[in-house]
């Protein structure tokens, strides 16, 4: 599968960067299958280790850097490397999280290429010693490629700077992959399984097998009580999208149940990408929480399809699209008339509110009040997510759903 992500590993190996490259993202975004693929593409060889299965590895290493040998050498020793063997090799260090001493001891190793992969973001200063990248479920332009209609990528791009509609037989089929994205999401063993079997029947097996592993990271990587909470938060989430105010409540886990309580458990959550947090804009603990991919959240929901669950697939869709831009900040935004604006992109000093259309029609009076509120001037414009075909107003864009991936 082409992923973007490939064109920050490539710039990275273009810069002949002297500090090494870390991989992150959740379990079952495809790091691993990523780091491979690029390594055999563009090295002649490469080593691979992977500390979560191999924990004698994990030992060698760890006894090698507490007993005061560098990276370099430990790499060296482990892998038998002779100076000989070294032009055009890459070293792949797998769940290197799970051996914390050359985590950290990593920044300083650059006799060769380091890629490293890890479901856990290291703490801030550690960050700002690798080029990192982190890597999300496919999103739905990596969806048409992996499934062979690529040349509606470009289409849709050039259709989004122009807000020209696309014809509509092309709408159509696009709205139709779209909702079969919305089921299998962008989690790559989901989508192989689509491909090979050309239905969705079984990715929400493939799902459940997803959210079991990253229990498991859960289970053996965070502080027992702290893995219980997390869990906890997980297992609530689709219940909580299931109501019409989707505002995370965590008295819906136990009564007495407190956000302090939570707060760590939380923030590790948010950390390794098992959760998505949006905001309410000037309120930081109001806020809503989504699954990482909206394919594991429509297995979540099946059999029990509503408007209210409509309207999360939708959001869930949003929030992960959008969350792969770092450009700009996001939010949501209620009044206390129950106006509601599912989303506010702050970008360069200026807010554009986004909103959410299940179905045809209506006169946005969520926007209006936003406007009203934010004392927006006449030519302020905002966003429209639906299905409706690309059009503008002199202050509103509307975007089809297929379409929020060109939002940058």
């Amino acid at each position: 599968m082409k992923r973007n992500a490939i064109m920050e590993l490539t710039k990275w190996k273009e810069q002949q960067c002297p500090v090494p490259f870390l991989l992150t993202g959740t379990k079952g975004t495809g790091k691993t299958y990523l780091a491979i693929e690029f390594a055999t593409a563009y090295y002649p060889q490469y080593l691979y280790v992977n500390f979560e299965l191999n924990t004698a590895a994990a030992q060698f290493f760890c006894d090698k850097i507490l007993s005061g040998h560098s990276a370099t050498e430990a790499i060296a020793e482990y892998f038998r490397l002779e100076e000989v063997f070294l032009s055009g090799l890459i070293v792949i260090l797998d769940e290197i999280s799970f051996c914390p001493p050359l985590f950290k001891s990593l920044t300083h190793c650059s006799f060769l290429p380091i890629m490293a992969i890890s479901g856990l973001l290291p703490a801030q200063e550690m960050q700002e010693q690798f080029h990192m990248c982190r890597l999300f479920p496919l999103r739905f332009d990596e969806f048409l490629d992996a499934v062979g209609n690529d040349w509606y990528v470009d289409m849709i791009q050039g259709h989004f700077l122009t807000s020209e509609p696309v014809p509509d037989i092309v709408h159509q089929e696009l709205l139709a992959l779209f909702e079969e994205y919305l089921v299998v999401g962008g989690m790559p063993a989901a989508v192989n399984e689509y491909i090979s079997s050309k239905s969705v029947y079984n990715v929400g097996e493939i799902h459940c097998m997803i959210k079991n592993r990253m229990r498991s990271v859960i289970e053996t990587t965070y502080d027992e009580k702290e893995a219980g909470k997390a869990v906890q938060v997980i297992d609530v989430i689709p219940e909580q999208l299931k109501r019409e105010n989707k505002k995370f409540r965590f008295n819906a886990i136990r009564r007495g149940v407190t956000y302090a309580l939570y707060q760590d458990s939380l923030f590790d959550l948010e950390q390794s990408g098992m959760v998505l947090r949006l905001n309410e804009q000037n309120h930081e603990t109001h806020f809503k929480l989504y699954l990482p991919d909206v394919g594991m959240l429509s297995s979540a929901f099946a059999g029990n399809e509503t408007e209210e669950t409509r309207k999360a697939l939708l959001e869930n869709y949003v929030m992960q699209t959008l969350s792969v831009n770092g450009t700009f900040h996001l939010s949501f935004w209620e009044s206390e008339a129950q106006a509601k604006v599912a989303f506010v992109l702050v970008g360069e000093g200026h807010a554009t509110p986004v909103e959410l259309r299940i179905s045809k029609g209506g006169r946005g009076k969520s926007i209006a009040s936003y406007r009203i509120a934010h004392h927006c001037k006449e030519e302020d414009s905002y966003y429209r997510f639906g299905f409706e075909n690309f059009h503008s107003t002199s202050v509103m864009r509307q975007i089809p759903y297929y379409a929020v991936f060109c939002i940058k």
